[in-house]
């Protein structure tokens, strides 16, 4: 759209005509770290000069998707040795730098932009990314590129279909989530594997991690329920409450659920010790969240105390503790953020879904969704990309639409 490509044009722009930017309180050490850029001007022209790709991290203070990116993935060794060597790297506040935000549309953060020598952007990537996701990216973008000028490019929109390289990739970090005991995590990630993978050998891989899992659980699920049946009720909630923990996503960990609602039901005592023991434990969690800055798991729990432990004591601490969230405007304004960008790529994935079963109408309702809940978000770029392909193809689409 004609509209959007003025930003992938005003990169160089910016540069020539922008006062020397600063990011205060973002540098990271030196060492075995990223050695971040913080002057924009300088970056530019040493990324001219040395022939290496740009990669800009753009960020915001109290973002915990962009704390955690900094101490997980960018101390990776692997992303931190090609950032030094085969990049520059910049990071750039965009609460502070606002103007430079606004030419290059950073909506949502963490926003990683990489672009070439020259200037032109070739990605644009949206929230907290792996380690091995990013070092993939950057790996497609240093390995190929040539000294001299690449010719201009069409803008790159972020990648609607997952392709089969980072399937894989989330195939082997869910195995990896599996050998560490991230047992949660390995099963979400070979879900999604089984529901967008393109091949099938990927697809039935996945399908057999989840029942290894699924086995595990229920080995578990059936040490809790035996150590009931020899009269150690409290043990049995501790290894079930465990259980619903470890193996979310499971069907032993929906029936540890109900044995959890059947054994509290027959002892009154035993529900208000177990009770209390998971309002505190809830309330724990909620308040490591809030430590960290992720307000969106911190709410969560939070929520969950309410509804089902509000006369307890931890009820009237986690209402104290949501109530200082809900008067932060920069806080809610963050855990905004981050449940748009992941709201807009929950419905552009079920635009896809939809397009697989040759359900254009309902692709296409999900598209504009995304377009009309969040304009001039990358998200919403993505998905009126998305629209013009369909509508290339298939122009009656867009007679209809019209007609609407």
């Amino acid at each position: 759209m004609l509209k959007r490509k003025l930003p992938w044009i005003l990169l160089c722009a910016v540069a020539l005509g922008a006062a020397t930017i600063l990011v205060p309180n973002f540098r990271a050490q030196d060492g075995p770290n990223v050695k971040w850029r913080t002057d924009y001007n300088a970056a530019r022209k040493e990324a001219e000069e040395r022939k290496l790709p740009l990669l800009i991290d753009f960020v915001r203070p109290n973002c915990a998707p962009c704390a955690r990116m900094e101490q997980i993935t960018f101390r990776d060794p692997r992303v931190a040795a090609m950032l030094n060597d085969r990049f520059v790297p910049l990071k750039i506040d965009g609460t502070v730098e606002v103007q430079l935000a606004a030419t290059l549309n950073i909506n949502l953060y963490p926003t990683i932009v990489l672009a070439n020598p020259n200037g032109q952007i070739m990605q644009s990537l949206i929230g907290y990314q792996e380690a091995d996701v990013m070092n993939e990216y950057m790996v497609k973008l240093a390995g190929p590129l040539a000294p001299a000028p690449a010719p201009m490019l069409t803008p790159m929109p972020v990648p609607l279909t997952p392709s089969i390289d980072l399937m894989q990739k989330n195939f082997e970090l869910a195995v990896r989530s599996e050998s560490t005991g991230d047992f949660e995590r390995a099963v979400s990630l070979a879900r999604t594997v089984m529901d967008e993978g393109k091949t099938p050998a990927l697809r039935q891989d996945a399908q057999g991690l989840i029942a290894k899992i699924e086995k595990i659980a229920a080995s578990r699920l059936a040490q809790a329920r035996e150590l009931h049946s020899k009269g150690q009720s409290g043990e049995a909630l501790e290894s079930l409450a465990q259980l619903q923990k470890q193996f979310l996503g499971t069907q032993a960990a929906r029936d540890a659920t109900d044995s959890i609602t059947q054994i509290t039901q027959a002892d009154a005592q035993l529900k208000a010790d177990f009770r209390s023991k998971r309002a505190r434990d809830l309330l724990t969690q909620a308040q490591g969240f809030h430590k960290t800055k992720d307000y969106i798991p911190c709410l969560d729990r939070i929520e969950i105390i309410l509804a089902n432990f509000g006369d307890l004591a931890e009820g009237q601490s986690a209402f104290i503790l949501a109530t200082e969230i809900k008067n932060n405007r920069e806080w809610l304004q963050n855990a905004a953020d981050v449940m748009a960008d992941r709201l807009g790529g929950m419905w552009l994935t079920l635009a896809e879904s939809h397009l697989k079963s040759a359900e254009v109408s309902r692709a296409q309702f999900n598209l504009n969704r995304v377009i009309q809940a969040f304009p001039g978000t990358r998200v919403a770029e993505s998905a009126q990309l998305r629209l013009n392909q369909i509508e290339s193809i298939n122009p009656k689409t867009k007679e209809l639409r019209a007609g609407q």
